[in-house]
């Protein structure tokens, strides 16, 4: 198991990906807050990971709230005595967030806060506890938006945001033992998937296509996952400040 004895916070836990890598973690020997603003799929993700022999704790927290993070990330502490890996998975999409002339400031304001601020929240927090306890990794799941064109400019935004700042947390933190890499998943079997590919077919506006990957299917939660345990691994000791896309060949073609 890569990640016996670790602790890891979790965030975007109750659906998709964020499930995914709970159970992976766990799996892997890791202990897991699992932090969503979602407190019913909290509560059964880290029910999951109980009744598969490990050990979860459900928080409820919107990612985009300073105060309700900085106490996510003291509640873990408290639960386990020690912090060791953070994954910032959370993110929204919201069908609004098309044509530019159209983009409210609301709109933005929402997207950046939880799929930027919120990473920035948990990184502010976390860190410290985790060179406390001698260094750990940091893993930010951003997307295919931050690599290529997509229509969708508050979303591609906060991405392309996220992995620079990735790269800037690595750069700071290295001599702390800190590592921080990316994950730029692809199209991936979850809800929030599903919902923007119904949005993009009944749209009335010309979203252009996308039509091919080289592996011709979506991804799979648990395919993200696996990237998202190696790299918080010791496996991984030698990675920092890389982008890992996970998309079947899409941002190849």
């Amino acid at each position: 198991m890569i990640l016996q004895g670790k602790v890891a916070i979790i965030t975007g836990a109750a659906s998709g990906m964020g499930r995914a890598m709970c159970l992976r973690f766990a799996q892997e020997g890791a202990s897991v807050a699992a932090v969503d603003v979602d407190r019913k799929g909290a509560e059964a993700v880290a029910k999951q990971v109980h009744d598969a022999g490990g050990e979860a704790m459900p928080f409820t927290c919107d990612v985009s709230q300073r105060d309700q993070v900085r106490e996510a990330v003291a509640a873990t502490v408290r639960r386990f005595g020690k912090l060791h890996l953070l994954v910032n998975n959370a993110g929204i999409y919201l069908k609004d967030d098309y044509l530019l002339e159209d983009l409210t400031e609301e709109t933005w304001d929402k997207v950046m806060g939880v799929n930027l601020k919120g990473a920035f929240y948990f990184c502010r927090f976390a860190i410290p506890e985790i060179i406390t306890c001698g260094g750990g990794a940091v893993v930010n799941i951003a997307s295919t938006a931050a690599l290529a064109g997509v229509d969708h400019p508050a979303y591609a935004a906060s991405k392309g945001a996220l992995l620079n700042m990735t790269r800037a947390v690595a750069r700071q933190y290295a001599a702390d033992n800190v590592r921080a890499n990316v994950i730029c998943p692809g199209s991936t079997d979850t809800a929030m998937s599903r919902n923007a590919a119904a949005f993009r077919q009944e749209a009335t506006i010309p979203f252009p296509r996308m039509t091919s990957w080289i592996l011709p299917r979506s991804g799979r939660p648990e395919e993200i996952a696996s990237v998202a345990a190696f790299l918080a691994s010791e496996e991984a000791s030698y990675i920092t400040a890389a982008v890992y896309p996970v998309d079947g060949g899409l941002t190849a073609i």
